[in-house]
């Protein structure tokens, strides 16, 4: 049969949850990625006609003003 010291299983069982940890490390931190990059990807536009200043998070080059309905380009940083 086989025959484990204690020490062995100390470390084995210390390497396993840290290694545990770190999956799960890395799998929060790409979800976190996604989720803030889908969040930060938005335009700003201000329209020319009435001032309103307001954003669209779909990816449009030009979009409608909601208050006038005046077609708008975004606004460049």
């Amino acid at each position: 049969m086989f025959t484990l010291g204690f020490s062995t299983f100390v470390i084995s069982f210390l390497v396993t949850g840290l290694l545990f940890f770190v999956v799960l490390w890395i799998y929060y931190d790409r979800r976190d990625r996604q989720y803030y990059d889908r969040q930060r990807i938005r335009h700003v536009h201000h329209c020319v006609k009435c001032g309103a200043l307001y954003e669209i998070r779909d990816g449009s080059k030009s979009e409608n003003c909601p208050d006038c309905g005046f077609k708008n380009a975004p606004l460049r940083f």
